[in-house]
């Protein structure tokens, strides 16, 4: 099991600014990551989520996460494959049935890896029938606890997830909810190098998202619908446009950095909550 710690921030000046690559004709009509939120609900509360929680909008219809699913299932017949696919939520750990649809995610086999993003403080929702499934695990710590981050690997290790392992440390968030009025010249050179198009591709609703950010404020006369007419090239269109999305424009992440503090709650009791995650977790390895 590999691990290792993340630190920086998405937006952070101290990023190197690399070329914008969400999809690879090259590699044979290939989404490079692919964000799908399994769910709207969230056991924290912070101050400025750039997903909006406990506000989130739901990311499905009423067929729930088998909505995702279908949507897969349409991207796979049109020849379009996936490096990865990024779940997350909310907080992904409160999902019922989560190995079970992680399972039939497995049998669609639109993709090559699947990772798996939790806060890492609801660990009683994530067991070995999860883990097995996953090929990343990937925790966001917002405590800063050494011990916390010691207890996940041994439950790890014990749970026999043999994949890689990483936890983000970050001191601020990107403000992804706000607005702005950008100067369309500079949004132009920021789209072309854009972090969150190279990561933050995103499914909710049926539609395919150049990023997070679009899909959270409701905005899906800008996404992709995917529908049984779709083709990879309608995929590769839209994702590598040259024309930035009108979402852009009032985007607060075009020419500024970082600086929202993180895990900053609004009415939940974080340390409480570390103090049962930790507990769960010590009964299990001990």
């Amino acid at each position: 099991m590999k691990s290792g710690i993340n630190s920086l921030g998405n937006n952070s000046s101290e990023r190197e600014k690399k070329p914008a690559k969400p999809y690879f004709d090259e590699a044979g009509y290939l989404i490079r990551e692919l964000e799908i939120s399994l769910t709207n609900v969230c056991n924290l509360t912070c101050v400025g989520c750039g997903f909006a929680v406990p506000n989130q909008a739901l990311p499905f219809d009423s067929q729930g996460v088998r909505h995702h699913l279908n949507s897969l299932e349409i991207l796979g017949a049109a020849g379009v494959r996936v490096k990865r696919i990024v779940l997350v939520g909310g907080e992904a750990a409160l999902v019922e049935g989560l190995a079970e649809f992680i399972l039939q995610l497995r049998k669609i086999n639109v993709c090559d890896e699947i990772e798996l993003v939790t806060n890492g403080l609801y660990p009683r929702g994530i067991n070995a029938n999860v883990l097995k499934e996953l090929d990343r695990f990937v925790v966001s710590d917002y405590v800063y606890d050494d011990e916390f981050e010691g207890l996940w690997l041994h439950y790890l290790k014990l749970s026999g997830f043999e994949g890689e392992c990483y936890f983000r440390r970050k001191d601020f968030w990107d403000d992804l909810m706000g607005d702005r009025s950008n100067d369309p010249v500079v949004v132009e050179q920021h789209w072309k190098t854009c972090f969150y198009r190279s990561y933050d591709v995103t499914l909710e609703r049926g539609r395919l998202f150049s990023c997070s950010r679009i899909a959270k404020k409701l905005q899906d006369h800008q996404g992709l619908l995917l529908t049984g007419y779709l083709s990879a090239e309608d995929v590769r269109s839209y994702l590598m446009s040259v024309k930035p999305k009108e979402s852009c424009y009032s985007c607060p992440t075009v020419g500024a950095s970082s600086n929202i503090p993180v895990a900053v709650q609004l009415d939940s009791d974080i340390d409480k909550i570390l103090v049962k995650a930790k507990k769960y977790l010590r009964l299990q390895v001990l």
